[in-house]
């Protein structure tokens, strides 16, 4: 299944955002998801960001669009208003063989499927956590804008 994803642009190299991020990410190959780091309590992991909710695997959407991951104009403001240079969206595929519906009880991989989930309320959609997956390319801000503007949904403006 065709999908995308968000990633760290670093040195030509991508990077996923915050479990895992200095491992790099190569394109055109397919990968198996690996679980980050647990925390002390077991139901988070790691991250750049701190502890995040344990949910291993892939997290890509069916648009490239995610206005709650970003950077913020303001650091009083309440949700991100931009969309940092080092950001880039790709295109990617995921194995769609097993469509996960035991979800809520999945504490590792979903190997060679996928589920979907809503991870945060200021999110568009759902995410899809899959197990495996392949980034075919990297996406241009204007064609993210077009692959969006036939949903009528819109990413972050790019920082300037």
């Amino acid at each position: 299944m065709k999908c995308y994803k968000l990633f760290r642009l670093k040195d030509n190299q991508l990077y996923p955002l915050y479990v895992l991020a200095n491992e790099p990410i190569p394109v055109g190959v397919w990968l198996e998801a690996k679980e980050g780091i647990k925390a002390s309590d077991g139901k988070h992991v790691k991250s750049r960001l701190g502890n995040l909710s344990y949910r291993p695997g892939f997290h890509c959407s069916d648009y490239p669009v995610a206005t709650h991951i970003g950077s913020k104009k303001n650091k009083t403001d309440i949700k991100p208003s931009f969309r940092p240079k080092n950001q880039v969206w790709a295109e990617c595929e995921i194995k769609t063989d097993i469509h996960y519906t035991d979800y809520k009880s999945l504490r590792e991989v979903p190997k060679n499927g996928y589920y979907r989930f809503k991870t945060n309320a200021n999110m568009y959609g759902n995410w899809l956590i899959a197990g495996n997956m392949k980034v075919n390319r990297i996406l241009t801000d204007k064609e993210v804008y077009e692959i969006n503007s036939k949903t009528g949904v819109h990413d972050l403006p790019r920082e300037e």
